[in-house]
């Protein structure tokens, strides 16, 4: 055996011991899985569809069309090697091998938006292994950023797919043909000792008609992992329940950290509900806020500390509204006025109404009220709701229909029960009425008497035969004088003259009539103006004599008054 340190003092001026320290740490690379495509066509699933395709789609393929090259050679097809490669289909399609459709810039014949993927079905265990990489031969142009390949890979059996190379424009030979290159992608810690490892090749272009071929193809996959390596500290690693989150949701996070022994997590939440935790696992973890945050964790081993940093996106997920209202009734007469009420959907926060020849014309109360017309035709009416989420306008129309002519005559000045005559005139058809009727002989007559005890505007109006009613107004104005009496005698003798005492007067509504004897006491009381006393008391007929009245009365214009004074029964 050599000694190093007697064979370092002797070779030290030679100037080599990096090479011998190097070849002291190094380990070599074990092959863990591999596949040329030649025979394993059966073990891809190349028709799977994250999002939406085109009818003009581009697809994967499994065979020697483009033919697998040793780099740095140039395309060939039809020699015997099987690639996986994207190639056109359809009346469309021109040329074969690693060729595709990206389009046709919109002009609507062409519909080649495509996002597919071919992913391996078998599980790739890498228990036990660690210092992953991926190697493999490729070829590949399209449009970097809209049409181009990305390598994935899944822990979980295909469920979920994490992205960990995007294809760059890639070199081309004279003649457009691709020229192969050899890649290789040091897989992240998340996909070592996994049971179920598994990589798939994803494909997407838009349809605008740029691009240039060749498209991809992949051939000569390989996984290899490190030998042992020497002794290291941790590695931090996570994963979250989800990176795009609504504002209210929250997430829950695990741990996917290596180490020896790993002793503690320590967690960081920026702009979170709880702001820390050193579970290792945490979980309810909440964001009330739009914006984009970090998470931290940090975790300590036997042998040191490593730290981690990811962020998540949290949005503004309340959907737009869907604006919607009803109507009282959408025909209506003119100068008449109609309420509306909101049927939006989806919580607006603020409304704004137009109102086409409308009185008001505008309006921003959720339920609008009292909205007038005074102009025949067909008028529209339109909401518009608004949130955070954004902006939605409907409009819906009302007809408005013209009024029947009709005048009315008789404006005059009366005395309180005194009468007016009124009269109406108008053209055309329709049903004919006086409002109020009261106080008058016939109230659907042209010519009537009117008899009101107060100042009266009447109506006199005509429905026409489209339902809406013409009206003119006819004013009757009453000269109200108070007239309230109670006579200073009366007889209850019952021969048929005088023979109750009654509170006389025009114009009285309400009274409240009292009779009292000499000694003050209390003898009749009514409130009853049609009543009136007959002289008795308790049932038993009085003797003549003088009394004392009070009276509180109501009169039909408002006013109200008291008298009071001494009446004689005379027998």
């Amino acid at each position: 055996m050599i000694n190093l340190h007697q064979y370092y003092l002797y070779m030290k001026n030679l100037l080599i011991i990096p090479l011998l320290l190097t070849f002291s740490f190094s380990f070599s690379q074990v092959l863990l899985w591999e596949d040329d495509f030649n025979t394993t066509a059966l073990d891809w699933d190349i028709t799977l569809q994250p999002g939406a395709n085109g009818v003009d789609a581009n697809i994967w393929k499994i065979n020697d069309e483009e033919g697998g090259v040793a780099p740095p050679g140039c395309g060939v097809a039809g020699n015997g090697e099987s690639t996986l490669h994207v190639g056109c289909q359809g009346g469309f399609c021109v040329g074969t091998g690693a060729v595709y459709n990206s389009g046709d810039g919109g002009a609507g014949f062409i519909f080649a938006e495509t996002d597919i993927r071919a992913a391996y079905t078998l599980p790739i265990s890498t228990l036990g292994e660690t210092g992953l990489e991926f190697v493999f031969d490729w070829i590949g142009v399209g449009d970097a950023g809209q049409d181009f390949a990305e390598i994935e890979y899944s822990i979980d059996g295909g469920t979920t797919w994490n992205v960990i190379w995007t294809q760059a424009p890639g070199a081309t030979c004279g003649g457009g043909q691709g020229q192969w290159a050899e890649e290789t992608v040091n897989l992240p810690v998340a996909t070592e000792n996994q049971a179920d490892l598994r990589f798939a090749f994803h494909w997407v272009n838009n349809n605008d008609g740029v691009g240039t071929d060749p498209s991809f193809a992949v051939n000569n996959l390989r996984l290899f992992a490190a030998g042992t390596p020497p002794p290291t500290g941790p590695t931090a690693n996570f994963t979250a329940s989800s990176t795009n989150i609504c504002e209210g949701d929250c997430i829950n996070l695990s741990d996917n950290s290596t180490g020896t022994n790993i002793s503690s997590w320590d967690w960081a939440f920026n702009g979170a509900t709880p702001v820390s935790s050193s579970d290792q696992n945490p979980s309810n973890i909440c964001y009330n806020v739009a914006g984009t945050y970090d998470i931290t964790l940090t975790v300590t081993d036997d042998i040191g500390t490593d730290d981690v940093t990811q962020s998540i996106t949290v949005s503004n997920c309340v959907s737009p509204p869907v604006a919607d209202f009803s109507i009282d009734t959408n025909i209506i007469c003119k100068g008449d006025c109609i309420s509306f009420t909101d049927n939006s959907t989806d919580d607006p926060t603020s409304w704004f109404w137009t109102f086409e020849e409308g009185n008001p014309d505008t309006s921003i109360v959720q339920n609008p009220s009292e909205i007038c017309f005074d102009s025949i035709g067909t008028f529209d009416v339109t909401l518009t709701v608004t949130n955070s989420g954004g902006t939605d306008q409907t409009t819906t129309s009302i007809t408005v229909l013209d009024l029947p002519l009709i005048e009315g005559f008789g404006d005059t000045i009366i005395d309180i029960g005194g009468a007016a005559e009124l009269s109406a005139s108008y053209t055309g058809f329709g049903d004919f009425y006086w409002e109020p009727a009261e106080h008058l002989d016939c109230d659907t007559c042209l010519e009537v008497i009117a008899t009101p005890y107060l100042t009266t505007t009447y109506y006199p109006t005509l429905v026409g035969p489209n339902g809406c009613p013409g009206r003119d107004t006819v004013l009757v104005v009453v000269n109200f004088e108070e007239i309230v009496e109670v006579p200073s005698a009366f007889s209850p003798n019952n021969d048929g003259l005088n023979d109750r005492l009654f509170v006389k007067g025009i114009g009285i509504v309400n009274i409240d009539f009292k009779i009292f004897n000499r000694y003050g006491q209390l003898i009749y009381s009514s409130k009853d103006l049609e009543e009136g006393w007959d002289g008795t008391f308790n049932g038993e007929e009085l003797n003549q004599g003088v009394f004392v009245y009070t009276l509180e009365y109501d009169l039909i214009n408002g006013q109200s008054g008291e008298k009071s004074g001494n009446v004689t029964l005379v027998k």
